[in-house]
């Protein structure tokens, strides 16, 4: 008698779940690289390359054909597909497809592109190409949006309006993890910090006297019109922070400026009410730094080699601070800014100089943080919380605001 040979109950059912692991496996490698996208994005990116040969040719065609051509005032606008395209792109860029012949000009001799697929927007950078719509270094926002014209995330950061991004030495977007400086129309400069999510969190963080989670710890409550912080972060990817301690100019008015008298003898609360007052807008609020905030910034700080939780004599104002011998001030208060050395990520003297209260309270008492001048950068390093209560406003007492992108 034969025996009947077949697949059991139990291995076919194992057969079934390995395949189902296998093509959901392949389903979600097909969405995660999208190949239809990536066809797309080469195809676009091989066009522009070709784009950009083709009118080197043109410009060095011009060249030989007039000696005094300027290439600074040779501008040629779009073509729409009608006619023969004389006098637009297509005169110069003659393979270029009626669709892209729409979105590309001529500006100073140079491709730019006009328009408004966001995709593309993000493809172009890659390839060497500015977007003519997009903001630009040294220009005032008209309205919230990015340098690039791309969407905004924590290495992209949006510029709100009335801001301009500036152009102090660091080179955008290459730089995007030294801290861009942003400016209003009135001088005052902010930095932005990066939240990735993962070397840089959003999160209470201290490694020194109170703990974050202490229960007595808590967070006082925002400013009017923003519900939570992690709104700007999902939404933007960072938030900007001042780039100076808290100035002051003429009797009452906060300034967030290089050489300005630091503000001191200030209470928690009068702290916190002109640092909400510096900004109410549509587009932005202000606030005074929370503890989030000021955690993230030391965390960003400490992946940059900066010594935030044990020893910040080397990069701010203490009684005991380690500098160069041609370094004089620290051990005594100065005015924002007053030392290459004591900034970190483009953001003066987070290490030092001045107390700074934070919209943190502990039990009924109030969070400062950062060290001061008269005390050690080992005792008292950036990351040091302190707390007392709100009535203090001694010299050595400051604060930072912040930004709110609505």
């Amino acid at each position: 008698m034969k025996n009947k040979q077949g697949i059991s109950l139990i291995v076919l059912v194992i057969t079934i779940i390995v395949i189902l692991i296998l093509a959901g496996a392949v389903i979600l490698s097909l969405i995660a690289n999208n190949p239809i996208q990536q066809t797309k994005e080469a195809e676009f990116k091989a066009n522009v390359d070709a784009y950009k040969s083709e009118l080197n040719l043109a410009i060095y065609q011009k060249y030989l054909d007039d000696f005094s051509f300027i290439p600074d005032t040779f501008d040629v606008s779009s073509w729409d597909g009608n006619g023969d395209g004389t006098g637009t792109i297509k005169e110069y860029i003659p393979n270029i497809t009626v669709d892209d012949a729409k979105k590309f000009k001529i500006n100073k001799s140079k491709l730019v592109y006009i328009g408004d697929e966001q995709e593309e927007i993000n493809w172009i950078v890659d390839v060497g190409i500015s977007n003519y719509n997009a903001l630009g270094i040294d220009v005032i926002a008209s309205e919230n949006t990015t340098i690039n014209g791309a969407v905004q995330n924590y290495r992209n950061p949006v510029i709100p309006k009335g801001f301009m991004a500036i152009n102090d030495g660091t080179i955008w977007p290459t730089d995007w993890n030294k801290g861009l400086v942003i400016e209003d129309e009135s001088g005052n400069q902010f930095v932005w910090v990066p939240v990735d999510k993962v070397n840089v969190k959003y999160e209470k963080w201290c490694e020194v006297t109170i703990l974050y989670d202490d229960p007595s710890v808590s967070d006082d409550s925002l400013p009017t019109d923003v519900i939570s912080e992690m709104d700007q972060i999902n939404k933007y990817g960072g938030f900007y922070i001042a780039r100076f301690e808290a100035g002051k100019e003429d009797i009452d008015t906060l300034v967030s400026k290089r050489k300005a008298t630091v503000w001191t003898n200030i209470s928690y609360t009068n702290a916190r009410s002109k640092a909400e007052e510096m900004y109410n807008t549509p587009e932005v609020k202000g606030g005074l730094v929370t503890g989030i905030q000021w955690d993230t910034v030391m965390r960003w700080l400490e992946n940059s080699g900066f010594d935030v939780t044990g020893d910040s004599r080397s990069w701010g104002n203490f009684k005991d601070s380690i500098f160069p011998a041609d370094v004089d001030g620290f051990s005594s208060k100065q005015t924002a800014g007053f030392s290459e050395y004591w900034k970190a990520n483009n953001i003066y003297d987070l290490a030092g100089n001045t107390w700074e209260w934070t919209n943190e309270k502990y039990g009924s008492n109030y969070i400062y943080r950062g060290g001061r001048y008269m005390d050690s950068g080992i005792a008292g390093p950036a990351a040091y919380r302190y707390e007392n209560t709100d009535g203090w406003t001694y010299v050595f007492f400051s604060f930072r605001p912040v930004l709110y992108i609505l």
